[in-house]
């Protein structure tokens, strides 16, 4: 069901002019990305005019990967409003390989890293038990955080090796104007104008930046430089490969793939109400997407690309999350590759503006997360998991050198905070799912204290399983309520054994005991038949016990009662 601050959810269909609008918000949050293949071919001493295509020929590849990932195909397409982007854990492998052997060699092992991602996706169903909700939560948390993390090191112009900040007040105050304009129109504006929010404060700021000089020298020499139409120039070669270089690129694609999980959850999460946990089989065909938009990416010789979680911020705070917007942007983008001119401009926005646009939409990331793991009861197992894995997450921002001196083999993993996060939390679950059931029971004896000793067993077991607090909640007021109606109409001998399972789609709550069977009616008793005779007072709690789940059974095993409550989870 759609939440009530989407004004068009995923399904819906905007007008024309609400889903250009809304793609050009998507497209200033991407842009700010495309530093990357910029950084990979200066790095291996390319001249303007190469670069200048690299960048035309990404527009392609992006844009490709976006509508890929917004198509609601059978086998492929998460088919939400999540955008593509080159992506930061192939600039280091993609500079060695273009070193070592040109762009054939950087072709071929993005096509490896396309295939390997496809074939992660292949097993994420098997993947579930251990990416269960919280850990969802906690990934949707990271790339937040991460998000966030860009937005500071804009704002304030820090370099990520000395942190040193080198933004001037008059950039500082730019990005404060622009995100308090962002902000409020957000809070206090209505309709149109909320969803232009994003886009009119990245418009006043780019503004306000040239109009103040707060322009880097650097974005103007590239914009006076570019052309306003041309054609990409595809020069098609044989890929090359290298098993030096093959764990890295794989190891790529696994960290692709994680993130790309994140995504669309987020992406789920922000259009269902009602969302409890990921659908594995969407993920499945996101990370598919996204693996054949790094083969389109491999193809056209240019850097591989990964779901852009900057998209669900901003759908989330505008409203508008249909995935119309997604085809208009990769029109745009596929559009714009012909036009140098245009991503010159986006390449070139201040980093004041980026800064504001970024934490704009790391605040609804964020938020998103924190709700999914606080919607699960936590044991001291996933108190450890969430704690530990956020720590050394954020402990890669704080302590970047630290990490720096990982050995080569782990360089991939640990190459960025929200990558170790989810790496530790993954395999963090795995270790402590060791020894834990998935059925308990309990002898409830008779008396004043039953109530609080189903409260604390189940409340225990639902922690250990990571249930939902509002299933927890029922299955605690239905078993208490049907142990004492058992207790005071069924003749009870002994105490009430309660047994419970948990299979993360399903609870079960199982009462048995040595008496008399509960019945459980279909139409209520009338008043005369509850105020008249005994068994009306039993037929009466037999039907309200009915109310209090999914499912109600009643049967005998030998000569034990059995009463049997479903909780869907």
């Amino acid at each position: 069901m759609r939440p009530s601050n989407l004004i068009y959810s995923v399904d819906e269909k905007p007008p024309a002019l609400v889903c250009l609008v809304n793609a050009a918000q998507q497209l200033t949050i991407i842009t700010p990305f495309l530093i990357y293949p910029i950084l990979v071919m200066r790095a291996v001493g390319a001249d303007e005019q190469a670069i200048a295509n690299f960048v035309g020929l990404s527009f392609l590849a992006i844009g490709v990967g976006t509508l890929l990932q917004a198509w609601p195909g059978k086998w492929t397409g998460s088919g939400f409003l999540i955008s593509s982007s080159p992506a930061a854990a192939f600039v280091p492998i993609a500079i060695a390989a273009i070193k070592a052997g040109g762009l054939p060699l950087l072709t071929g092992m993005t096509l490896i890293a396309g295939l390997a991602e496809i074939g992660f996706a292949q097993i994420v169903r098997r993947f579930r038990p251990f990416f269960p909700a919280e850990v969802s939560g906690l990934c949707i948390l990271l790339i937040g955080i991460y998000v966030g993390v860009l937005a500071i090191r804009a704002a304030f112009g820090l370099d990520g090796a000395a942190l040193e900040a080198t933004a001037t007040p008059r950039e500082l105050a730019i990005s404060g104007a622009t995100l308090a304009l962002m902000i409020g129109l957000n809070l206090w504006a209505k309709g149109t104008l909320r969803m232009l929010c994003a886009i009119t404060g990245v418009v006043a700021g780019y503004l306000a930046a040239v109009a103040l000089g707060a322009f880097d020298p650097a974005a103007m020499r590239v914009l006076t430089g570019a052309a306003i139409f041309a054609l990409p120039r595809w020069q098609p070669a044989l890929p090359t490969f290298s098993l030096d270089l093959l764990i890295p690129f794989c190891a790529a694609a696994l960290i692709c793939t994680l993130r790309g999980m994140g995504d669309v959850a987020t992406a789920q999460k922000i259009n269902d109400r009602d969302w409890i946990r990921p659908d594995m089989a969407t993920i499945r065909k996101g990370i598919v997407s996204d693996g054949l938009g790094t083969v389109v990416a491999a193809l056209l010789g240019v850097l591989g690309g990964n779901t852009q979680s900057s998209a669900n911020g901003m759908a989330n705070a505008t409203g508008v999350a249909s995935r119309r917007v997604a085809f208009w942007l990769g029109g745009m983008l596929i559009v714009f590759a012909f036009f140098p001119i245009v991503p010159a401009v986006l390449v070139a926005m201040p980093r004041a503006v980026v800064g504001a646009a970024f934490l704009f939409t790391a605040c609804f990331i964020m938020i998103s997360g924190l709700q999914i793991i606080t919607s699960r009861l936590l044991d001291a197992r996933r108190t450890f998991i969430i704690g530990i894995a956020l720590t050394l997450s954020l402990g890669h921002e704080i302590f970047p050198a630290l990490y720096q001196r990982a050995p080569t083999v782990l360089a991939p993993f640990v190459s960025s905070g929200l990558v170790i996060g989810l790496l530790i939390a993954l395999i963090l679950n795995a270790l402590f799912r060791i020894g834990m059931r998935t059925r308990a029971s309990i002898a409830v004896e008779q008396g004043a204290g039953a109530h609080d000793a189903i409260r604390a067993f189940l409340e225990q077991q639902g922690g250990k399983w990571g249930a939902r607090r509002d299933v927890v909640e029922r299955a605690i007021f239905g078993t208490a309520q049907a142990e004492e109606s058992v207790v005071a109409h069924c003749n009870v001998q002994g105490p009430v054994e309660v047994e419970a399972s948990f299979d993360e789609f399903n609870l079960d709550v199982r009462l048995s005991w040595t008496g008399d069977a509960l019945q459980l009616p279909d139409k209520r008793p009338s008043e005369e038949e509850v105020r008249e005779t005994e068994e009306g007072l039993l037929l009466l709690a037999g039907y309200l016990i009915q109310r209090n789940a999914d499912r109600v059974r009643a049967s005998r095993k030998g000569d034990r009662a059995v009463l049997e409550f479903h909780f869907q989870h």
